[in-house]
């Protein structure tokens, strides 16, 4: 199978690309290059090189089309409302144009942030209500992707893995290790997704040509302190540092969502597979450092 993967530098464009060589893959990146013998790669800029992503999916006719692209910080979204709506929703126009020209499936990578958090456990079927842009604009993707019956969507949330690019995981353990306190909010709670289990999804989906939208996360509908609790007792650090504060004291831009925790039922009957909880990821987090180490 020939697969392009847009945003082939990120936590999880890298991640599918170390475990993706049963296939032919091609990758664009921006600015941090992409370090592969085995992988075409080719630089852009989004969203002011989109007719070079058009004259990328024509020539090199792949089978399927994965788009990681996007702005993950809701501030950022909220405060350049212009250029989230250009990479997110306009760009996202062109690519499902094209592949739909060549006849290739698309594969985009959502968020729980298209839910409002008033419920949780919220299942493929529940109607989206963001409560900010980012959610907004992604919503607004997914509409358009859902046009084709031939696309699939995969809602996933927090995503976190050994990669140096993992923010609040490495922010935990930079804290822990220099024995400073950290103040962790202890009121808003998302599905904590292990990379690995991520990208397994994903080729699974590849594999069983899923189509739709499917929810791929974790089962651990957990809390920032919760979370780093967690981390502390897997890593043996002291877990007296880590204090709770409200998501209230934070001065964001962006709303968000209390609990848009996703239902992975559907996805662990189609895909046959079972995601890890947090305690089970970061222990494979903890034994892969340690074998580093060692």
């Amino acid at each position: 199978m020939k697969i392009l993967v847009l945003g082939g530098s990120g936590i999880v464009g890298e991640t599918f690309l170390e475990k993706a060589n049963q296939h032919q893959l091609l990758a664009t990146y921006d600015k941090n290059k992409i370090n592969s013998t085995t992988v075409k790669t080719f630089q852009i800029h989004l969203p002011d090189d989109s007719l070079k992503i058009e004259k990328i999916i024509i020539d090199e006719q792949p089978d399927i089309v994965i788009n990681f692209m996007a702005y993950s910080n809701a501030d950022f979204c909220e405060e350049n409302k212009i250029k989230t709506h250009d990479l997110h929703v306009k760009n996202t126009k062109l690519i499902v144009t094209m592949c739909t020209k060549i006849n290739a499936k698309l594969i985009f990578i959502s968020t729980d942030y298209v839910f409002d958090g008033e419920k949780g456990n919220y299942q493929e079927n529940d109607i989206p209500n963001p409560v900010n842009y980012y959610g907004e604009t992604k919503y607004e993707a997914e509409k358009i992707i859902l046009n084709n019956t031939n696309n699939l969507i995969l809602r996933t949330s927090l995503v976190y893995g050994s990669s140096t690019k993992v923010r609040f995981l490495n922010f935990v353990l930079d804290k822990l290790i220099n024995n400073q306190e950290i103040y962790a909010f202890d009121d808003i709670f998302n599905s904590a997704t292990l990379v690995d289990d991520l990208v397994n999804a994903i080729l699974k989906s590849v594999d069983f040509n899923v189509v739709g939208i499917l929810h791929v996360a974790g089962p651990t509908c957990v809390s920032r302190f919760e979370f780093a609790n967690i981390v502390a007792n897997i890593f043996k650090f002291n877990n007296k540092l880590i204090k709770p504060v409200s998501i209230n004291t934070a001065k964001f831009k962006a709303q968000r969502p209390i609990k848009p925790c996703l239902n992975t039922s559907k996805a662990n009957k189609i895909l046959k597979m079972r995601f890890s909880t947090v305690e089970e990821g970061i222990k494979q987090i903890f034994e892969k450092e340690n074998n580093t180490i060692h």
